[in-house]
């Protein structure tokens, strides 16, 4: 079910009327009803593979716990427990979305060696279940946390079965964590006027970002990317604006999801912190997709050895903990060229500190060149990513290859001859530019003076932003494309 859908406002309607009637012990069963109903909606069947993850893990978390207090951390059958759910999370994700991808790979490694295999005769052509990328990593942090003794098992097998599939969140996150989670469905429930607030702003903060930004800017782009590229400037454009769009795209899905949980007594963990204007790689990912970000540093970078082993192991594990992103948000080459440009983009900067700090030192001397010195990394920043994203958004790799050829192979002169007839480019383009610069002037005055904040103080402010941005999504009309990480 779509959050951006008609039968999702009536969906939600359901649940708060009913919801709120109940005792607390029936909110959790009902929450965790609606939970498989909105995730079931598409194909009821995909339910029967989170359960079937609920259930594993939450008895490998058990037994775990019960070794642990009998024999002792030392107990080699503890391992046991941790690598069935491993073996069962992982094995359910890599045949849903990597099987035929494999397939591929192993049919074109065959033929260069001389054997004759069609790649068509051999996959599976299986449908990604949606939101499996996420519960799976959700429900193996819980067995792995456990394993370590950061947590205890919960008791109630409801409250685990809502924690795994809690609609709100379940299929593009935020990734959340046991140890902040669970405990909320085990409390009293409490709702206050500031959580309703503030849940009522982030929904339709969320809706305005998705039908009236981002939506309109994938409109503007999706006809160019259905074709090969053969004009720089043009090409250049179109990767900006994905860039904008895909963050635009993906903070409304977490604003409504946080929203939602309010709405529902609980807090979600936040997804973003101010990622779209940032001076460096490295800053961005510090701020991007949090949760993700946060799960791949505690259960693949750090036990790789994190940065406690030098520089050459510390870059090598930054570089593995890319690709293995990159492999994560999809099964194709250009997601693995994705994530190795993000992983050297992150080395590079490393490599580079040093004179980096000696300029930055030098132009912050003055306030003047220290503004613009920032904003020209920012700048910097962003066409690093928008050029990585190239491989994100395109939809095979000839397609992007042409992306890579038409920017950096056409010249400089297409360049010249845009900037000096630019009554010539596309209108279109020059369209979703100028939401860009709005979603930069938002995000600025967030950084700067808090306007959210602002808004959330005063009642009277509240409402009528609240008004006019509902009078907004209902005359764009909700419904559009899905969200992008719908498709992880």
């Amino acid at each position: 079910m779509l959050f951006n859908s008609k039968i999702f406002v009536v969906f939600l309607t359901i649940v708060l009327l009913v919801y709120y009637q109940l005792s607390d012990r029936a909110k959790i069963g009902f929450l965790l009803l609606m939970s498989y109903v909105f995730y079931g909606y598409w194909t009821p069947e995909l339910c029967s593979l989170i359960a079937l993850s609920t259930v594993v893990d939450f008895w490998c978390g058990r037994n775990i716990a019960a070794l642990t207090a009998s024999a002792g951390s030392d107990d080699p059958r503890r391992k046991k427990w941790l690598y069935l759910s491993l073996a069962v999370n992982l094995g359910m994700l890599g045949f849903f979305k990597y099987a035929d991808f494999f397939i591929e790979e192993f049919c074109i490694a065959a033929n260069f060696l001389g054997f004759a295999l069609t790649s068509d005769d051999w996959m599976l052509n299986l449908v990604l279940p949606v939101g499996i990328s996420f519960y799976t990593f959700q429900t193996m942090a819980y067995t792995i946390d456990i394993y370590r003794g950061k947590i205890v098992p919960e008791k109630s097998f409801w409250r685990f079965a809502l924690y795994v599939s809690f609609f709100p969140q379940l299929v593009a996150g935020p990734v959340e964590r046991a140890e902040h989670l669970l405990p909320q469905f085990s409390r009293p429930f409490r709702m206050s006027r500031e959580m309703v607030k503030r849940g009522v702003f982030l929904i339709l903060l969320g809706f305005v970002k998705k039908v009236i930004i981002a939506d309109r800017i994938a409109r503007i782009i999706e006809p160019y990317y259905e074709q090969m590229a053969d004009s720089g400037p043009v090409a250049a454009a179109t990767m900006l604006l994905f860039t904008c769009q895909i963050y635009v795209d993906f903070s409304s899905y977490s604003d409504i999801a946080i929203g939602l949980g309010l709405l529902l007594g609980y807090n979600i963990r936040a997804n973003f912190n101010l990622p779209f204007v940032v001076p460096s790689i490295p800053e961005r990912w510090r701020r991007w997709h949090l949760s993700m970000s946060h799960w791949f540093r505690d259960y693949i970078f750090i036990p790789l050895g994190g940065s406690r082993k030098g520089t050459v192991r510390t870059q090598l594990n930054i570089m593995i903990v890319m690709f293995l992103s990159g492999l994560w948000h999809g099964a194709s080459n250009n997601f693995v060229v994705w994530g190795l440009g993000n992983g050297l983009t992150m080395v590079g900067h490393k490599l580079l500190l040093r004179p980096l700090r000696f300029i930055s030192t030098r132009m912050n001397r003055n306030p003047l060149t220290k503004v613009a010195y920032y904003y020209l990394c920012c700048w910097n920043t962003f066409c690093m990513i928008a050029t990585i994203n190239i491989f994100f958004r395109c939809p095979d790799w000839p397609t992007a290859k042409s992306y890579v050829s038409a920017i950096f192979l056409s010249g400089y002169q297409q360049y010249l001859d845009a900037a000096t007839s630019l009554s010539e480019f596309p209108v279109e383009l020059i369209d979703g530019a100028i939401w860009t610069l709005l979603v930069f002037a938002a995000h600025e005055s967030q950084r700067y003076l808090k306007t959210q904040e602002w808004i959330l103080a005063h009642w009277g402010r509240w409402a009528v932003v609240c008004m006019v941005a509902f009078w907004a999504v209902i005359t764009f009309g909700i419904e559009g494309p899905q969200f992008i990480y719908y498709q992880f």
